[in-house]
C-alpha cells in the first residue's frame, strides 16, 4: 500500500531517489596544522523523496491530481507517507519549484503523469 496522508496512491507509482540518500552526512574541516577533522552524523531527516508517475508505467487520475494539488497548497503542512513497509512524515519541497509538476498524458484527457517532490521531516 502507498498513501500520502489519506490519499491512496497507485501501486505502480515510483520513488525515484529511494536509494540515493546517504544514511550518514559528513563534513571535513582542516585544522590550522592541516590535519583533517571529520564530523559524521546519521541522516535522520531532510532527504528528498521524489514520487514519479511515468508514461507507460503509472497514470494519475484527476481526483488524485486534485488532492495532491490541495495538499501542496498548504504552507508548512506535513503528511504521513506510507510506502509499503516504510512510513515517515513528509512535506512538499517548495524550495525546489515546482513541488508538483503534472501534465496530461494526452491533451484534454483525465490521465496524468508527473513528479511530486517531498522531503522527510
Amino acid at each position: 500500500m502507498k498513501k500520502l496522508g489519506d490519499l491512496l496512491l497507485p501501486d505502480s507509482l515510483q520513488w525515484s531517489d529511494r536509494y540515493a540518500c546517504p544514511p550518514v552526512t559528513q563534513t571535513v574541516v582542516q585544522t590550522l596544522a592541516g590535519t583533517p577533522v571529520v564530523f559524521s552524523t546519521p541522516q535522520v531527516s531532510g532527504w528528498p523523496l521524489t514520487l514519479v508517475a511515468e508514461e507507460n508505467v503509472t497514470w494519475l487520475d484527476q481526483v488524485t491530481v486534485d488532492q495532491v494539488m490541495v495538499m501542496a497548497s498548504q504552507p508548512g503542512a506535513t503528511f504521513l507517507l506510507i510506502w509499503e513497509e516504510y512510513a515517515c512524515t513528509v512535506l512538499f519541497r517548495h524550495q525546489e519549484p515546482p513541488a508538483v509538476q503534472i501534465k496530461p498524458l494526452w491533451p484534454h484527457h483525465n490521465q496524468f503523469i508527473g513528479t511530486i517532490k517531498l522531503m522527510a521531516c
